[in-house]
């Protein structure tokens, strides 16, 4: 649960980093990547959370893998 909650406060901490005005068409650019990567992360972390819930055994350790999957997917899927 500590890892749990560490990772969150790790991806919210990078999620408010990219915040604020871009100054320049470079720094737009940092700031989209930082959200893209914080999203990316982000939907595998809460995937493999939500996937952790279902199955035992072998069985929960594919649900782990599939929802970071598909959570990685959808952080991909909201950057574009």
């Amino acid at each position: 649960m500590k890892k749990v909650t560490i990772s969150c406060l790790l991806l919210g901490t990078l999620a408010l980093a990219a915040c604020g005005a871009p100054t320049t068409p470079t720094q737009a650019q940092v700031q989209h990547d930082a959200r893209c990567a914080a999203g990316i992360l982000g939907g595998a972390a809460l995937g493999g959370v939500v996937g952790n819930r279902f199955g035992g055994g072998s069985g929960q350790t594919l649900a782990t893998a599939a929802g970071a999957g598909l959570g990685m997917y959808a952080g991909q899927s909201a950057c574009n």
